[in-house]
């Protein structure tokens, strides 16, 4: 059987994010197919994970790199090693100091990826682990996932095939989150473009780079030129039939605090949508499923009527159910898998242009689009008023879904780039 090693910078497990759902769907079937091998970072915390993990696979070598607490050595050699970071971040906060006026441009400021897309986010030592994995096999394919590793293919011997499977293009997030500034500025543009320019030269190292969606394979053809493009929708078997569905006054928004696109395409949900949706549907609740951080969930309970904070849910379905799901999200690239998961339990959504992007469902038959803060609300209350528009578009979603991202046509694709 041909041997596989994937490297991630995350333990696909527990199925509580995207990225970890995109990553286990796949693994699980490819484990099948390849002797596979599986190298990733993991703290003490997550034992217990990782032991559930390998009772679902039994058949998959696990390598995973402790992350342990840094000697103060080994915290000068990381400030050292991305020294580089740290001035563009000393420069950009003056900038930010500069121009920074709105909400959202303070909330950029904390959390854009501008000043971290070149540097390494985990301990150096696990690129030793790495490289040590590689030296035990000798692996048919090396795969890499998720941009935080996207340097690690000129450790990959010339004799593997090197893949790069690529969850969210960073150069199209950040000119995103550059496009929300209240402001311009010619340094940060010019860290963009740096930015774009390291990603699309680690890129061009690997053999095949694999997108998520056509729409990011359709961005990278302008500029790849070397590597092989290829693009793998994530397979997600669809149920046959729709659930009853009868709005019950309330919207759900899924997604953790921890993934940017998530927070602010919520905080600005909530600060241009939600009172004004709250005013004229008074019965209106607002339930938001994932991890959020307690400082931001007081902020907001103070501030807000009727938003309620779940954290993590074992029966999604359960929330979900008779509910409008809303996706608000204004940055990132690559597929919302929360979106997959809605229109399997037979909920209508509303979401963005790009919350959708990447995705086969169209705006007025599978679901309603709305990209300003007008369009949005407009969308939601259509949905609240109607008696039949969620049931008719959740059925059509679903439709579209067995039949454009069926689970088997999509996890043959994705096996057909190994042969």
């Amino acid at each position: 059987m041909r041997k596989i090693l994937i490297v991630t910078p995350y333990m696909p497990f527990p199925l509580n994010s995207g990225g970890r759902i995109a990553q286990f769907e796949f693994d699980n079937e490819l484990r099948h197919h390849f002797d596979m091998t599986i190298a990733f970072t993991m703290k003490a915390a997550d034992q217990k994970d990782l032991e559930q993990l390998k009772a679902l696979w039994p058949n998959v070598k696990f390598k995973p790199y402790l992350i342990t607490e840094q000697s103060l050595s080994g915290k000068f050699s990381s400030v050292m090693f991305r020294f580089s970071e740290f001035l563009n971040r000393l420069i950009g906060k003056g900038v930010f100091y500069a121009f920074c006026k709105t909400n959202l441009d303070r909330l950029l400021k904390l959390n854009t990826t501008l000043f971290r897309s070149k540097s390494f986010g985990f301990p150096r030592a696990f690129i030793d682990h790495f490289r040590n994995v590689l030296l035990e096999n000798n692996f048919e394919f090396v795969q890499v996932e998720f941009h935080q590793l996207i340097s690690f293919a000129k450790y990959i011997p010339q004799s593997s095939y090197r893949i790069f499977v690529h969850h969210e293009l960073r150069f199209v997030r950040e000119k995103r989150e550059l496009d929300l500034f209240s402001f311009q500025s010619a340094f940060l543009n010019r860290v963009y473009k740096r930015n774009k320019s390291y990603e699309l030269s680690a890129l061009e190292k690997f053999d095949m780079v694999c997108t998520l969606s056509e729409v990011d394979k359709i961005i990278l053809e302008k500029d790849l030129k070397k590597a092989r493009l290829v693009s793998s929708p994530v397979p997600i078997k669809a149920l046959s039939s729709g659930m009853n569905y009868s709005f019950d006054h309330k919207l759900v928004f899924l997604g953790g605090e921890d993934h940017f696109p998530n927070k602010e395409g919520l905080d600005w949900f909530l600060r241009n949508c939600w009172s004004g949706l709250k005013s004229n549907y008074p019965k209106l609740e607002l339930q938001v499923i994932g991890k959020w951080h307690q400082a931001s969930i007081d902020e907001y309970e103070a501030e807000l009527d009727s938003v309620n904070f779940m954290g993590y849910v074992e029966d999604l379905a359960a929330v979900l159910a008779n509910s409008i799901f809303i996706v608000p999200i204004r940055i990132g690239s690559g597929i919302r898998m929360k979106i997959i998961e809605a229109v399997n339990m037979g909920v209508p959504f509303v979401s963005t242009e790009v919350g959708v992007e990447g995705l086969c469902f169209q705006n007025g038959k599978d679901c309603l689009i709305g990209n300003t803060a007008q369009e949005f609300c407009s969308s939601v209350a259509k949905l609240i008023e109607s008696n039949d528009l969620g049931s008719r578009l959740s059925k059509n979603a679903l439709n579209t879904l067995n039949e454009e991202n069926s689970y088997e046509k999509l996890m043959d694709k994705r096996l057909a780039i190994y042969n």
